[in-house]
């Protein structure tokens, strides 16, 4: 569901300050990260969000990406951050799909 602006980036940051910046979260799907990453794709990043519940995960992807018309968010479920492995994966989906990593959060 879209939500104001207001409620989660400050007029202050330049609205493109992270245009074709790419954002990758560990528990994106959470209530703090994903304000985090919410306000980021706002002000133009891209991102990608993992974490161990799918739906849940890929149902906030969905979510942040209405912060920004065009934005690209993609949600990997079933990533546990504990497994090497997992995290592996996820950072080379998320640079295959979104061309690299630029912040980690």
């Amino acid at each position: 569901m879209p939500l104001d602006p207001a409620s989660y980036v400050s007029p202050i940051w330049a609205s493109t300050i992270f245009t074709n910046k790419v954002v990758f979260c560990t528990g994106g799907a959470g209530s703090i990260c994903s304000a985090q990453v919410r306000a980021l794709v706002h002000l133009g990043a891209n991102a990608c969000i993992v974490g161990r519940n799918v739906e849940k995960t890929e149902a906030a992807a969905k979510d942040i990406a209405t912060a920004r018309q065009g934005a690209k968010v993609l949600g990997f479920g079933g990533v546990d951050v504990r497994r090497f492995d997992d995290l592996q994966g996820a950072v080379e989906k998320c640079v295959k799909e979104l061309g690299s990593v630029d912040f980690c959060m």
